[in-house]
């Protein structure tokens, strides 16, 4: 082959390798950002992190924390969203770690022992509350402790009371993921999620009450931002 064939192969060949459009670069998954798994189970918001101090609220940072299930139901009104938004304050309140709530992370500790003694009065406010808010539920307790404090889907709390079963479904498969088949736990009977879900929005009217002397109260707080 000629020389000056060959400088225009190799020439050639170099304008292909440089045309050719770059690898899109991986995203570097956000350490502190919520597994794909527990995505799954809950949703997770972004917030900001505040620090009370004696000049005022101050934001120091941000967190992903898990949004209360009961944020996404759909039928919910204004009243019945604060009503389930204090009695979940008043939960996250008596669930409180000491510990966690207690620790100071400014220098030398400069606050002394008042955010340990904050944390214990928080803890037994919320604990005496949640007691307080119950009291009044009667049976329907059940259902909204599930719904509204344990992030329980209508489905899920079905099949913890009645039982599940087994049902095949087919996944068609986007792109280059491939269809398959997959076995999922459903309620044994369509009409316990409807039983359930009647329940909560029965116990709804209840909890308005309930959580009325409360609504006007501050001292409920929660180490979760709702």
């Amino acid at each position: 082959m000629p020389k000056s064939d060959t400088l225009a192969a190799m020439a050639a060949q170099t304008k292909r390798r440089t045309s050719r459009p770059a690898s899109p670069k991986p995203v570097k998954a956000d350490p502190f950002a919520p597994t794909p798994e527990q995505r799954e189970h809950a949703v997770y918001v972004e917030q900001d992190i505040v620090d009370v101090k004696t000049k005022g609220r101050v934001t120091i940072g941000k967190a992903f924390r898990k949004q209360p299930r009961f944020e996404t139901i759909e039928g919910i009104g204004t009243e019945q969203l604060k009503a389930l938004r204090c009695y979940r304050a008043a939960f996250d309140a008596s669930e409180m770690s000491e510990t966690k709530c207690a620790l100071d992370v400014r220098p030398r500790g400069v606050a002394g022992s008042h955010g340990a003694i904050s944390a214990i009065e928080a803890r037994a406010f919320g604990a005496s509350t949640l007691r307080g808010i119950e009291c009044q539920l009667g049976a329907l307790v059940h259902t909204l402790r599930d719904v509204a404090l344990m992030d329980l889907t209508f489905s899920e709390a079905a099949m913890k009371r009645f039982g599940s079963r087994e049902q095949d479904w087919i996944d068609i498969g986007r792109g280059k993921r491939k269809p398959r088949s997959f076995v999922k736990l459903v309620p044994k009977s369509g009409t316990h999620r409807q039983i359930i879900k009647d329940e909560f929005f029965t116990g709804l009217r209840l909890l308005i009450d309930a959580v009325g002397p409360y609504l006007s109260r501050t001292a409920i707080r929660s180490d979760r931002q709702l």
